[in-house]
């Protein structure tokens, strides 16, 4: 029965299976020419601002049915003005997702359209997929597993999916609240004698912490913050001081250690972190959304040794595994902990029992996303993956260097495992930052200079889809500016998703770089003068001037 006459045959029962085949093509075709650039101009994106697209996508509630190529082409202009993340311009994030097998896996997870809340009448095959992806993912990590034909309940499997490392690590504050009061989930927080808290370093921390503090009922107050050194990794010492000495009425249930963190990707000294927490019988929670990826490879798992301590774990495959998203993992060193979460405890030890919507807090029906994971791990081993993760790695440092080497920019802080920051502060500037820097009553003016042309830059290659960095606010804590280390200032990172950079997608971006970079410099220098510099300095800075002359 054909569609193509106002929407006859809108179910799949509907269709001849030839004719299903010919619209997923036709669909499909719609995703090749977005990942391969024709549907974008071979632009990164094509930039509209809020209110364009508002105004292009609004319309009032459709009345009457489409046909197919309507919607196909509805579908189209969706995907003209979307954000290519798998582009080699695109170094914001590593979300690249464009492994063969999460594209494959995706597509099939579509059309079983399984809920993993339950095994009989749900998902058979996918609650059993997704609990041997767990198992593997314990092993990477260095807790207990099992063969999974040993499996002998649900009280064993000690780890979930969930939607983001948002929820990961607010399903771990939850877990971890619970193990160290456990009545808390009868009496709640107004039964304990003391206040919850959770120790994390200022400067490292992802949002996710505040947001689960404040939504758990421990209030912002809830976290104690102690100190990140210059490398952008949690200070030990601070760590220890704290829970020495917490703060009056407070008692520090968790501590989090950052396996990679969202600016920088440093990594916490876990082991020693894991030390503190056992001397003081506190949780200790890794979050290594982004250091995960680094399980696979032998080479680069040492970076988080002392991991395998955790009482719990956060995983996002989708930020370094080349899957789609949305892929996160929980994941429980004694799995008691997380079983404890169960509506049907007497169904924990029944080995017949597979309904993984028991010990999924916070989730009931969910779809099948383990699937692409579960078949990434299948597809390429964990050689094949720990393969790539080490090329992206090499990848990672080669483009490091290029990007200094172009001379716009200061970099900021050691460079982590696939991502770094800086600022945009070319030579001329920055002599003239260092020369202002000695007025203390100019520093605060001068951040402000480096936050708005380091904002300038980025927007205009943003906005021009030729090239996409990152940016946000952050400390300098290493004070390579020599503008303090307390205030935040605009920095741009730079991260590398691909195991390898074609020549050509490197060309593009130096040249773009450089094509914005040259015209931001003498505004730049015009401002930064203007704040008040003697005349020798004035000579002395005015001497060269652009690329030509770095």
């Amino acid at each position: 029965m054909s569609s193509d006459n106002g929407g006859a045959g809108e179910l799949l029962g509907d269709r001849h299976p030839d004719e299903i085949a010919a619209l997923v093509g036709k669909a499909a075709k719609i995703g090749i020419d977005f990942f391969t650039g024709q549907a974008r101009d071979d632009l990164v994106l094509r930039y509209a601002p809020e209110r364009e697209l508002l105004e292009r996508f609004a319309e009032p509630l459709p009345q009457t049915p489409i046909g197919d190529d309507a919607l196909l082409d509805s579908l189209a202009e969706v995907s003209r003005w979307s954000v290519a993340q798998h582009d080699q311009r695109y170094l914001a994030f590593p979300d690249v997702g464009n492994s063969v097998a999460g594209i494959a896996a995706g597509i099939v997870a579509t059309f079983l359209n399984q809920n993993l809340i339950a095994y009989d009448r749900s998902a058979p095959a996918g609650s059993v997929v997704e609990a041997q992806l767990l198992l593997w993912l314990r092993e990477l990590v260095g807790f207990s597993f099992f063969p999974l034909n040993e499996y002998a309940g649900l009280r064993h499997l000690g780890a979930m999916w969930t939607s983001g490392g948002n929820m990961s690590n607010h399903v771990a504050m939850t877990v971890a609240l619970a193990a160290t009061w456990p009545d808390v989930r009868r009496r709640g927080l107004r039964g304990l004698p003391e206040r919850p808290a959770v120790v994390l370093a200022r400067g490292v921390e992802h949002f996710s912490y505040l947001g689960a503090a404040q939504v758990l009922g421990l209030g912002s107050a809830g976290l104690v913050w102690s100190a990140a050194n210059s490398d952008y990794t949690s200070d030990v010492s601070a760590i220890a001081a704290l829970l020495e000495n917490p703060p009056e009425g407070t008692r520090p249930f968790m501590v989090v250690g950052v396996a990679g963190n969202c600016r920088t990707t440093g990594i916490d000294r876990l082991a020693e972190i894991a030390d503190l927490c056992a001397k003081h019988g506190v949780w200790f929670h890794v979050d290594a959304c982004h250091g995960g990826s680094l399980l696979f490879s032998d080479q680069l798992r040492g970076e988080l040794a002392g991991i395998e301590r955790a009482d719990s774990v956060s995983l996002d495959p989708h930020k370094g595994l080349f899957i789609t998203y949305p892929s996160s993992y929980l994941l429980v060193r004694d799995p008691e902990h997380l079983a404890q979460f169960s509506r049907y405890p007497d169904k924990l030890d029944d080995p017949s029992c597979l309904d993984l919507g028991l010990i999924t807090p916070f989730y009931g029906s969910r779809g099948f996303e383990s699937l692409r994971l579960w078949a990434l791990i299948k597809h390429l081993g964990r050689a094949g993956i720990a393969r790539l993760v080490e090329q992206r790695e090499e990848t990672f440092r080669e483009m490091r260097d290029l990007i200094e080497s172009t001379g716009y920019f200061q970099m900021i802080g050691a460079a982590g495992f696939y991502r770094c920051a800086f600022v945009y502060c070319p030579p001329e500037a920055r002599r003239l930052v260092e020369a202002l820097r000695e007025r203390p009553e100019l520093v605060p003016r001068v951040r402000a200079v480096v936050s708005r042309y380091t904002q300038r830059f980025v927007q205009t290659l943003y906005v021009s889809g030729r090239v996409v960095f990152d940016l946000f606010t952050m400390q300098d804590l290493g004070n390579a500016l020599g503008l303090g280390t307390e205030a935040k200032i605009e920095m741009l990172g730079m991260c590398i998703g691909h195991p390898t950079m074609d020549a050509g997608a490197k060309e593009d971006i130096v040249k773009h770089i450089a094509a914005v970079g040259d015209d931001l410099v003498d505004p730049m220098v015009n401002e930064l003068r203007a704040l008040g510099v003697d005349e020798a300095q004035e000579a002395w800075t005015a001497s060269v001037h652009g690329p030509a002359g770095w």
